[in-house]
Parts: structure tokens; C-alpha cells; sequence
């Protein structure tokens, strides 16, 4: 009983804390606008061409940006200050949202669908620019002691805001206004969140040593290479990164799998994936609040590595269970496992990417981290269903399931 007091007492002063609420705000509203012009992006394209092709170019059109954005946002925002880039962030995505509304509104079809895919680019982008800003601010608007719940309270308002811009508020949109009306929206919402980031506290910038072009892009070089030697000479932090992206990109998968796991296998329609999402996300608050509450009785490589057992445990299971809606009564307890050990490797990961590295360092590290996760994620988003389609989605599902349970297995061998 005491332990639980002292919990729920540090998750509310987590949520009296001012600088928290408005951080959270900021990502919250700024992800449901991202998502929420892709998807209004998608519907345009979808209605204009009617190819699945092209609507799958609007997903694909992400990756790179993405990847690109992550190799040097860790150096511009160590450089140049947290709350400045986040700033910048919001703003420069307010503005591609009004773009997203001229051009849809008073351009040819044409020149409307590449605004389309500008727009996703550079709003891709940018958000890879505000992702480790806000990461990095986090310890230092939180104490130690609460970054566990900090960050599960981060990703948990981050899949929210996923699911808002995706399944409610942007297609309520689109029917009551039209889908230009989706730039409108967003812009005010990422406006809104400037001026919550602008009442953060301010942070130390490192400004470039301009003394000569020579010495500016000898500066920038040695930054962009300096997340990826820190995480390379610490041998838990490159442990962590790896972990951290195997966990992203069994993910990844497996919501690329989730259609034709319904459809296939399990005798669903796809309108019946929340059914399956659902556990998914109960499971991920059941795993952070044990994770908060428990922190101190296992370090935190021992939670990640238990986290990725489980995960790839839960994701075996999963590929023999899925023979038929007379099982599911076994799969949704076993998509809340997943859940769980999910948060365990996240929340505990993200501590470890901001409590490791130097503070100056902190921004760089996680980029780094990002870039890499990032980059995993092209091949399973352009190989895995061509490999699910000839070898079947089960046998696909148990490799992966093999895969985090090695990449867990070795974190326990090195505790």
C-alpha cells in the first residue's frame, strides 16, 4: 500500500508540474496534426487517382525524410538550444499546413497532389527535429525519479495523438468541411502549440565557432559524428540502441501485418482491428504503471531485456494462435503481453538514451538512436508484406518473435 501511495503521489505532482503539461500539450496537438494531414493527404490522393499505388507513395514518401531529418537534427538541437528548435518546429509545421490548404484550395489537381507529397516530406521532417527537442527537455523539466512515468505519459499522448489525427478528429473533419479544411485545423493547432513552447524555460545553446567557413562546417561535421561515437564507445548505450530498435521495428511489422492477420487468418474484417489495438494499448499502461512503480527492484538493462523477451514471446505466441476466431480468447490476453513488453523496453530505453549520455550530449544521442530506428524501418515497410504474401504472415511473425527474444536474451547475458 505505501508503495502505491508514493506512486500515485509522484504521477500527480508529475502533473502539476507546468512545464510537463505544456510540453505534453505541444506534442500532443502537433501529432495529431502530422497524422491528420497524411491521412487528409492520402483521401485526396485516393480520390483524385484512385491507385493504391499512389496513396502508398504518401506513406513511403515519410521514410526518407525521416531518416535524413534524424542524421543531423541531434546536432542542431544540441547546438542551437531545445526549446529554440521546438519553437521553430511548431512553427514551421503551422506554415506547412496553410501551404496544404492554398495549394489544395486554389491550384490545379496536378500541382495539388505534389503539394500533397511536399507536405508530408517536410512535415516528416520537421517532426524529426522536434522529437529529441522534446525528449531532451524532459529531464530537465522532471526530476530524476520521475522520468519513468514522464516518458511513459510521453509515448502514451503520442499514440493518442496518432489515433486522434487518424481515426476521429481529421475524418469528422473531412466530412463536416472537406479536406482542405485539415490544413486550416492544423495550422492553428501547431500555432497553439508554439505558444505553450514558448513559455517553457530557456536552455543553454551552443553557438558554432564562426571563425571562418572552414571552422562552421569542421564544427558541424564533428556534431553530426558525435551521437553515433558516444552511443559506439559506451557499451550500454549502443546495446540500448539496438534493443530499442529492434522493439520499433517488430512493431512496425506487425501493424503492417495486422490487415492481413485479420482478414487471413482470424476471419475479421480490417473495420475489427481496434478489437485487436485495443489490448495492445491497455497493455502498454498496464506496463508503465508497473514500471513506475517498480523501477528500483531491476535496472534498467534488466527491464529492457525482459521487456524484448516478452515481446518476442508474446509475437510467437501470437503466430501459433492465429488459426481462427475460436481462439481469440486466447489472442487478446496474449496482445495485451505485447502491450506490456513494449512499454518495458520503451519507457526504459528512452531513461537510459537521457540519463547516459553528458547533458550537451543528450540531443545528439537520441537523433542518433532515431536515425537508426529509422532506417530499419525501410526494409521491413518495403519487404515485409512481399515476404508475408510467400512465406505467410505466421512463419513471418514467429521469426520476429525470435529475433527480440535474441536481442533480450543477449541484454540479460551482459547484466
Amino acid at each position: 500500500m505505501e508503495a502505491r501511495s508514493w506512486n500515485i503521489a509522484k504521477t500527480t505532482a508529475l502533473f502539476k508540474n507546468q512545464g510537463f503539461r505544456r510540453l505534453l500539450a505541444a506534442q500532443f496537438v502537433t501529432v495529431t496534426v502530422i497524422y491528420g494531414l497524411s491521412l487528409a493527404g492520402a483521401a485526396l490522393v485516393e480520390e483524385q487517382t484512385q491507385s493504391s499505388a499512389q496513396t502508398g507513395l504518401v506513406i513511403v514518401s515519410a521514410i526518407l525524410p525521416a531518416f535524413l531529418g534524424s542524421l543531423i537534427s541531434g546536432a542542431v538541437v544540441d547546438r542551437w538550444g531545445r526549446r529554440r528548435v521546438l519553437l521553430a518546429s511548431h512553427l514551421a509545421r503551422a506554415l506547412i499546413a496553410l501551404v496544404f490548404w492554398a495549394g489544395i484550395t486554389s491550384l490545379s489537381p496536378g500541382l495539388a497532389l505534389a503539394t500533397v507529397y511536399t507536405v508530408n516530406v517536410a512535415g516528416v521532417l520537421f517532426t524529426q527535429f522536434a522529437m529529441p527537442a522534446e525528449l531532451s527537455l524532459l529531464p530537465d523539466l522532471v526530476k530524476q525519479t520521475q522520468l519513468v512515468p514522464a516518458n511513459a505519459v510521453y509515448q502514451l499522448s503520442m499514440l493518442i495523438g496518432e489515433g486522434l489525427g487518424i481515426i476521429a478528429l481529421t475524418p469528422l473533419v473531412i466530412k463536416l468541411l472537406g479536406i482542405p479544411a485539415v490544413g486550416l485545423m492544423g495550422a492553428g493547432l501547431c500555432l497553439l502549440a508554439g505558444i505553450l513552447v514558448l513559455a517553457l524555460p530557456k536552455d543553454e545553446a551552443r553557438p558554432l565557432q564562426t571563425e571562418g567557413v572552414g571552422s562552421v562546417w569542421k564544427d558541424l561535421a564533428s556534431d553530426l559524428q558525435a551521437g553515433w561515437i558516444t552511443i559506439t564507445r559506451d557499451r550500454l548505450l549502443s546495446l540500448v540502441a539496438i534493443q530499442a530498435t529492434v522493439a520499433a521495428t517488430l512493431l512496425l511489422v506487425l501493424l503492417s501485418l495486422l490487415p492481413g492477420l485479420l482478414s487471413r487468418h482470424l476471419g475479421l474484417g480490417v473495420e475489427d482491428a481496434p478489437l485487436l489495438v485495443l489490448p495492445g494499448g491497455l497493455g502498454f499502461l498496464l506496463g508503465a504503471f508497473l514500471m513506475s512503480r517498480w523501477q528500483k527492484h531491476l535496472s534498467r538493462p534488466a527491464w529492457i531485456a525482459i521487456g524484448l523477451v516478452g515481446l518476442g514471446a508474446s509475437t510467437g505466441l501470437l503466430s501459433l494462435l492465429s488459426s481462427g476466431t475460436g481462439r481469440l480468447w486466447l489472442i487478446l490476453p496474449t496482445i495485451l503481453g505485447i502491450g506490456i513488453a513494449l512499454a518495458l523496453v520503451i519507457v526504459s530505453a528512452r531513461v537510459v538514451l537521457q540519463e547516459r549520455p553528458p547533458p550537451a550530449m543528450r540531443g545528439r544521442v537520441i537523433a542518433a538512436q532515431l536515425a537508426l530506428a529509422n532506417a530499419a524501418a525501410v526494409i521491413p515497410l518495403l519487404l515485409g508484406g512481399s515476404l508475408a504474401d510467400h512465406l505467410g504472415i505466421r512463419p513471418v511473425m514467429g521469426v520476429l518473435g525470435l529475433l527480440a527474444m535474441g536481442a533480450g536474451a543477449l541484454g540479460l547475458h551482459r547484466l
